[in-house]
């Protein structure tokens, strides 16, 4: 997720102007401060805040204001929807996920391939230990597709993007690199991250 600070953008509305602050402070600290920017974008959505300073949706809003695109706009106001929790200690404020987990919890990239669980099939599946804050979010994404296949298709909700370039009747399994890729890719093939999982084909750019 590329956070992109705009301050060239105006904000009048003075609720709206005051979240938008609170996300561009935690952008500036992005790693600590995604949890807290996840559940600020998902009450700007909630709340349609939007709408007072003439964005179209919360999609324009982020995109003017920092830069994502749609896709991670969706998946942070999901994430801090269902994923995350806003705990109050005294003076201090702290976000985490609801998720169990131990001494550190999951990162928002791990969180992020959670989503296709949804919340209660998450708790479960953390609580069992099958999915924990150590493994890779390759790992996780295995796991989750695993717990998801064969299910029904859900509805969508009103602001969730439609699939992009997606093909229901061919999946591209060619792995296409260029000539000075080749040598990075033949390293790779001894490593332990090396995943060619549903490509059939290596082509060659050129040849």
């Amino acid at each position: 997720m590329d956070l992109v600070l705009n301050q060239n953008v105006t904000i009048n509305d003075p609720e709206l102007k005051a979240v938008t602050n609170e996300i561009r402070k935690a952008g500036a600290n992005v790693i600590g401060n995604t949890f807290k920017i996840a559940v600020l974008v998902a009450k700007v959505e909630d709340n349609e805040m939007y709408l007072a300073d003439g964005f179209n949706d919360v999609f324009d809003y982020v995109k003017q204001c920092f830069g994502l695109e749609k896709t991670s706009a969706y998946n942070l106001i999901k994430a801090g929807r269902e994923f995350i929790t806003e705990i109050e200690s005294g003076k201090t404020t702290k976000f985490e996920t609801l998720l169990t987990h131990g001494a550190k919890d999951y990162s928002i990239s791990q969180v992020f391939k959670m989503l296709p669980l949804g919340i209660e099939k998450a708790k479960e599946l953390t609580e069992d230990g099958v999915i924990d804050e150590t493994m890779s979010c390759r790992q996780i994404e295995r796991i989750v597709k695993e717990n998801t296949e064969g299910t029904s298709a859900r509805g969508k909700s009103k602001n969730e993007p439609e699939d992009e370039d997606e093909d229901e009747t061919e999946v591209n399994d060619t792995l296409l690199i260029s000539w000075d890729e080749l040598p990075d890719l033949a390293k790779a093939f001894f490593s332990d991250e090396f995943d060619l999982e549903g490509i059939s084909r290596i082509e060659i750019a050129g040849f």
